[in-house]
């Protein structure tokens, strides 16, 4: 478990848009990689007022030693010729390079917006990678992540404080956040918001609870808690919420992905954004859907 604690300047007025970019799993044919490149590009224009907590799975990373889900057939075009004109064609695949291709292409994407990361969770696409091919996707990730950042690493799940403290003023206002990349695999939309009700249930002091690695985006209300300060009764408000996915499940005209022939349901494509503003003590869980 880590504690990372990230001090914000305010002004009365001001917002802050918070991110959980989870679930990318870049290297895979499935990937949106437009809709997450237009989300980045999104969040590089909000500049100082965008927080970004990275969630984990950043890459699909499966190799030929994952029995049970590798298909050659689902890999990235990039990843089966990366173009470089640098190299001799013959050297422009990256099937037996998988590792480096999809660091090279989540650095790619992500390099905008590396000063917005306030930390790195580890999924467990990044975890196996390294146990079954000695690659360690997370320490090279980090590592172009702090090339002119501090990125820290977040574990498998940490507790972010965000410690806002208001200009020229004594006034200071923490949202502390619990984030876990998660387990498991429900496949109803019920059991997946009992997953993250369970988690927020385990972290009362969290006023916000994120759960990532189940590709949805249920918020369950979490029930107001009563406390005491200062001998008078109060409520305590908190916020709790899947954090989406990248990953198509299903999609026509290629090969199906390992969550179509697992019958998964289809991923919830996007990321929830949590609009937090100190001055006035609020926060705002805002879900984006696009048409068909």
């Amino acid at each position: 478990m880590e504690v990372i604690i990230k001090e914000i300047e305010y002004s009365y007025s001001d917002k802050f848009y918070f991110y959980d970019l989870s679930d990318l799993h870049l290297g895979a044919v499935h990937c949106d990689e437009d809709s997450l490149i237009e989300k980045v590009s999104e969040i590089k224009a909000l500049g100082g007022h965008a927080i970004v907590l990275g969630g984990g799975d950043y890459g699909d990373c499966i190799t030929p030693n994952d029995t049970k889900r590798w298909d050659a057939r689902i890999l990235a075009p990039w990843l089966l010729d990366d173009m470089n004109p640098k190299l001799p064609v013959w050297m422009r695949s990256n099937m037996d390079n998988i590792g480096q291709g999809i660091l090279r292409r989540t650095d790619e994407i992500l390099s905008p917006i590396w000063g917005s990361f306030v930390g790195l969770i580890e999924g467990n696409h990044d975890e196996g990678i390294r146990k079954h091919n000695h690659y360690n996707f997370m320490k090279e990730l980090l590592l172009k992540a702090n090339k002119k950042h501090t990125v820290p690493y977040a574990g498998v799940q940490c507790f972010l404080v965000l410690h806002f403290t208001r200009k020229n003023s004594n006034e200071v206002h923490d949202v502390v956040i619990h984030a876990r990349h998660g387990e498991g695999s429900a496949r109803t939309s019920g059991a997946r918001a009992l997953a993250v009700l369970r988690m927020a249930q385990s972290t009362p002091d969290a006023d916000i609870t994120l759960m990532s690695h189940l590709h949805g985006q249920e918020s369950p209300d979490i029930p107001q808690r009563l406390t005491v300060r200062r001998g008078k009764l109060k409520e305590r408000n908190a916020l709790a919420t899947m954090t989406g996915a990248w990953l198509l499940a299903y999609k026509q005209g290629c090969p199906p992905s390992y969550l179509e022939r697992y019958g998964s349901p289809p991923s919830v494509l996007g990321c929830p954004r949590i609009v937090i503003e100190p001055g006035k003590g609020t926060m705002t869980l805002e879900k984006v859907r696009k048409l068909g």
